[in-house]
């Protein structure tokens, strides 16, 4: 019998538990493919009897009369779900084969491996089907041209797929039905232990719950999670973590287990599941968790764990962090570097958008709305304003409100000073009292150690040396922060104090740090609201304060143009005035700088050059360039032809006196009086200067009459 018919006897033969007659000679003269797959690489450890069975499937191959070097193994795929392709190298290189007409039969252990969802399944056995490529499993071979094996396919990536989220929504109940008992916890957030029950209690550490209070109490001093961050690692503030085992492992955190920390309700006494989402909404990035409110919830249980800080104070948290991420739009935010001093409380009045803080080069701070830059199709506000004007005016106005408040505010904050001195005493107090017991322990197992034994000794002195440098430096930490203790006032010092507070003024721009002025005006005042009058000078400011009162106030703002001015009309009546009178530039200048006219840009007085650049508005132009003249008042250029001799010729007799005239500011435009008498005077001169030559004209040719001069 030769080698082809035993192949086919074996493909028949019923013992194979394969219904194998749709195996045709064209099938065996390509490859078979064998798909590997595990979902999890859990899987792949606990459960290895499953990968031994796929790969035993090449046995069941080489019976259907594929040799060895004709099966190709694809076992890319170990240890990923077959939810999706996207991810999976084997199952894209499986179809690439089946569409390169390489494969004969594809094969799996059951159809689950193959794919999970039914569009990678149906998209696996249509290709097949062009192809003319067979699908085996333990159960049989199927041909996807066959209506009923198509039938038996469908049903089976169906089932492969119902299996799937079964199995999801088995475990996800499971862990639903636990978490409203509120006792689901993998592990304990930091400052918390997993009791014998599987509940959390406070860290049994006395220094450790210490540190967790300080935590919360210096938030809702600085008011920032990136600010605690900063000053936990600046004043060497280490969180008490805990490993697997239980050790008690001090570290600084890092700024997003800052944030989780003051997100988390059980240091509230709270228990949340499913607190957050990442693909819920097509507005969220994907990526990035979405922090959803309780009411959103899926478990929410109150005051049912020891709590660090009560819910309120855990709301009062949330809120503050949301403030702090929405700066540019609805939210205060904190407290920011820089000289600025109403960033974050400043609202444009036109959109009720956040002004922010931008700085020059030269230090100096200016509020500007940037919407238009933030949200695209939104016209400019024109809301721009240096921080020194309405940082000085809004100072001014809460220096007059604050007065009677103001010691208290001074014993306030000298108090918060103490009592934080008095937590970081108590914790280098803790952490003196870990080193001598760490060291005291290291020296009685030293001296319990034989000395004989030189190896174990070693280390042991090693270990005590190591322990008394942590104990020395913990010692030497603790007496400098005592060195450096702020004093609690006592009431004699208070009442000097409101004795000697009586000039609020001088304590708010010689004592306070920039940093104190930002935090007293935002206790005092809830918002300050800008609103510019059409782009012009002059400016609304409404003070919302404290306690729900507002006041309205106008000020002015230094502005790029004259135009922008609201005096700017009055200044370019008194500049054609002063001017068409015959005053020079400076004249004009000095008269506008003494009824108050100032420069756009920087406040000062009006100066020759500001008033020259006012000669090239338009307006200006327009009647200095060519002014109505009144009766008996020529221009040079006029007068010259009336008289019949050059221009310059004219001109040269003004220079030399025999003409009286008066000279525009643009153009040099020369406007000279002359009646009938005078233009009498002029021809005769002229008749003197012809014929024979130029000659010096008799004195009653030189003399001009007095000429009136022009009313513009």
């Amino acid at each position: 019998m030769s080698n082809d018919t035993s192949s086919q006897q074996a493909r028949r033969d019923p013992a194979t538990s394969y219904f194998s007659c749709k195996i045709l000679e064209r099938h065996v003269r390509l490859k078979a493919v064998l798909y590997i797959r595990q979902s999890t690489p859990h899987q792949l450890r606990e459960n290895p009897e499953s990968t031994a069975r796929q790969y035993a499937l090449q046995g069941r191959l080489r019976v259907l009369g594929w040799s060895e070097d004709e099966i190709i193994v694809i076992d890319e795929d170990l240890g990923i779900s077959g939810r999706g392709k996207a991810e999976r190298e084997g199952f894209r290189r499986l179809l690439q084969l089946v569409t390169e007409k390489q494969v004969g039969l594809v094969i799996g252990l059951e159809m689950s491996r193959l794919a999970r969802n039914s569009k990678d399944w149906y998209n696996l056995f249509e290709v097949c089907a062009v192809f003319d490529t067979l699908i085996a499993d333990e159960d049989g071979v199927f041909d996807p041209n066959d209506p009923n094996d198509r039938l038996v396919l469908g049903l089976k990536g169906i089932i492969a797929e119902m299996e799937l989220h079964t199995m999801k929504v088995r475990l996800e109940r499971g862990r639903l039905n636990k978490a409203k008992r509120g006792v689901m916890f993998f592990r304990a957030p930091v400052g918390y232990v997993l009791g014998e029950t599987g509940l959390p209690a406070l860290d049994p550490d006395v220094s450790a719950r210490h540190v967790m209070r300080m935590f919360f109490d210096l938030f809702e001093s600085l008011g920032s999670a990136n600010g605690l961050f900063h000053h936990l690692v600046a004043h060497n503030i280490k969180l008490p973590f805990r490993d697997f085992s239980g050790r008690l492992n001090w570290r600084f955190p890092g700024s997003t287990t800052v944030g989780e920390i003051l997100r988390n309700p059980l240091y509230a006494g709270a228990y949340g599941y499913a607190r957050k989402t990442i693909y819920s909404k097509r507005t969220s990035t994907p990526g990035q968790p979405k922090y959803l409110p309780p009411e959103q919830w899926k478990v929410f249980i109150k005051d049912c764990h020891p709590a660090y800080i009560t819910w309120e104070q855990y709301e009062k948290n949330k809120q503050r962090i949301s403030d702090n991420r929405s700066c540019g739009g609805n939210g205060t935010g904190p407290t920011r570097g820089g000289s600025a001093l109403l960033g974050g409380i400043l609202l444009c009045g036109h959109c009720q958008w956040r002004m922010s803080a931008s700085y020059a080069a030269s230090g100096h701070a200016t509020y500007d709305c940037a919407r238009h830059l933030k949200k695209i199709g939104v016209k400019p506000c024109h809301t721009l304003i240096a921080s020194k004007t309405i940082d000085t005016f809004v100072s001014e106005k809460v220096l007059e409100a604050l007065s009677p408040a103001g010691v208290e505010l001074s014993i306030r904050v000298v108090e918060d000073e103490v009592s934080r001195r008095e937590q970081l005493e108590t914790l280098h107090l803790h952490r003196v009292e870990q080193a001598a017991y760490a060291a005291d322990l290291a020296e009685r197992r030293y001296k319990e150690v034989d000395p004989g034994n030189r190896l174990v000794a070693a280390t042991l002195e090693r270990e005590w040396d190591d322990a008394m440098v942590e104990l020395e430096t913990a010692q030497r930490q603790l007496q400098q922060l005592r060195s450096n203790r702020a004093t609690r006032l006592s009431d004699e010092e208070r009442q000097q104090l409101f004795s000697s507070c009586a000039d609020i003024a001088a304590l708010w721009h010689q004592n306070a740090t920039i940093q104190e002025r930002k935090e007293i005006l935002r206790l005092v005042l809830e918002g300050v609201e800008l609103h510019v009058h059409g782009n012009s000078d002059r400016v609304s400011v409404v003070l919302h304060w404290a306690g729900g009162f507002e006041s309205c106030h106008e000020i002015k703002r230094a502005v790029r143009r004259f135009d922008q001015m609201e005096s700017y009309p009055q200044l370019l009546d008194r500049v054609l005035t002063l001017t068409l009178a015959g005053k020079t530039t400076q004249e004009v200048a000095t008269v506008l700088a003494t009824e108050g006219f100032h420069s756009p840009r920087t406040g000062r007085p009006i100066t020759g050059r500001m008033v020259q650049k006012l000669f090239l508005i338009p307006e200006c132009r327009r009647q200095l360039d060519d002014p109505r003249l009144e009766a008996n008042h020529w221009t040079s250029g006029e007068l010259a032809e009336r008289l019949g001799i050059p221009e310059t010729r004219l001109k040269q007799w003004v220079t030399r006196g025999w003409v009286n005239a008066i000279q525009r500011p643009r153009g040099r435009v020369w406007v000279i009086y002359a009646d009938e008498s005078e233009l009498s005077r002029l021809q005769q001169l002229v008749r003197s200067q012809t014929g024979q030559g130029r000659r010096i004209p008799p004195e009653n040719l030189r003399t001009p009459a007095p000429i009136p001069r022009p009313t513009q």
